[in-house]
C-alpha cells in the first residue's frame, strides 16, 4: 500500500514554509489505518515489548492499538500540564517555536522493553 497517496499534505500550515502532513485522511480509511498498525506489530511482535509510548496526539491514534496488539501496556506522553501526577519533562525544539512534553514519572520500570511510537 502506498501510504503517501493516504496522507493529506497542507502547505503553510501553521506557518509559511512548513507542510503540514495530514494523517486524518489515511487513519479514516480501515485499510490503510490496519495497514500501518499491523505493520508496526509484524515488526515488533517477537521483541518482548511491555510498553508502547505514544506522543500526543498521533502517537495516542496508534499506539493503543499497537500495544493491546502487542499484549504491552500504553504510555501517553502528553503536552505540559495535562497529566496529573508527577512528571518528568522534556522540551524540544519545533520547526515554529518550543514545546515541552511529560510523562508520569512512574509509568515505566527499569525491567520494560519499550516500543516508542
Amino acid at each position: 500500500m502506498d501510504l503517501k497517496k493516504e496522507i493529506r499534505e497542507i502547505p503553510d500550515y501553521p506557518k509559511k514554509g512548513i507542510n503540514f502532513k495530514d494523517i486524518t485522511t489515511l487513519i479514516k480509511n480501515y485499510k490503510a489505518l490496519n495497514y500501518v498498525i499491523d505493520s508496526i506489530v509484524d515488526e515488533f511482535k517477537d521483541k518482548g515489548i511491555t510498553k508502547v509510548v505514544g506522543l500526543e496526539a498521533r502517537g495516542f491514534i496508534f499506539g493503543g492499538a499497537i500495544a493491546s496488539r502487542l499484549k504491552a501496556g500504553f504510555v501517553p506522553v502528553r503536552k505540559r500540564n495535562k497529566l496529573p501526577y508527577k512528571v518528568l519533562s522534556e522540551t524540544y525544539e519545533l520547526e515554529y517555536g518550543e514545546d515541552k512534553i511529560e510523562m508520569h514519572e512512574d509509568a515505566l520500570t527499569k525491567n520494560d522493553i519499550v516500543l516508542i511510537h
